[in-house]
């Protein structure tokens, strides 16, 4: 498996050096870290360290809710993502695996961590728990969305209040219980999330090719 994941990666890659619009989306993507690091660290300079420690309750929920927000209308289907390399000899159960997993090496989760982190830095309230439980919560938008989109398709928008609701019962929990039992339970959810995307697009996969066969 480890193999096949290689090759994908490989044509993945190659894919990447062929579209014309990489360059430029790199450019734009480094852009936006760039600007959105500038704009938040201006944001906060009004603020005194002892303001921090008011508003430093609220800094990790707010984060999470507009990271989940942002990229729950800009996030794509991952299904999609699965038919161009339907014509290479790979397991169709490896090929799915590697789309679930390789979701997590764009720099779209690790950057916007990284920018988190400086935010929760800057305010005062950074420590080792709160990075892991903002990664994780990271990890629980992504892959939240990414069930949604692929159970439901174009219509997910309509139950996004749904989804919101679901990020901000976890936001409760963060505060009622142990952040070591926090970190497990979003982590046991996190997992779940991955298991059922698996499935999920294996079943449209199976009923997309029935549809093309027909």
């Amino acid at each position: 498996m480890f193999y096949y994941f290689l090759l994908l990666n490989k044509h993945k890659n190659l894919s990447l050096r062929r579209n014309s619009n990489n360059k430029r989306n790199l450019i734009i993507t480094a852009s936006i870290i760039i600007f959105s690091i500038v704009a938040l660290i201006l944001l906060l300079v009004p603020f005194t360290k002892e303001d921090f420690k008011t508003i430093s309750v609220f800094i990790i929920p707010i984060i999470v809710v507009l990271d989940f927000s942002f990229w729950f209308f800009l996030k794509k289907n991952l299904g999609m993502a699965i038919f161009p390399y339907l014509t290479l000899p790979i397991p169709r159960r490896t090929l799915i695996l590697y789309i679930v997993f390789s979701d997590l090496l764009r720099f779209r989760i690790w950057g916007c961590w990284m920018i988190y982190c400086i935010i929760v830095y800057y305010c005062g309230v950074l420590t080792f728990l709160n990075t892991i439980t903002l990664l994780f919560f990271i990890f629980l938008n992504n892959y939240l969305i990414a069930f949604v989109k692929a159970l439901i398709g174009s219509y997910a928008i309509l139950i996004y209040p749904i989804c919101l609701g679901v990020v901000l019962f976890f936001l409760l929990i963060v505060n009622l219980l142990n952040p070591l039992l926090v970190i497990s339970t979003i982590a046991f959810a996190v997992f779940s999330l991955i298991v059922t995307l698996f499935f999920t697009l294996k079943e449209n996969l199976i009923k997309e090719l029935n549809s093309i066969a027909l």
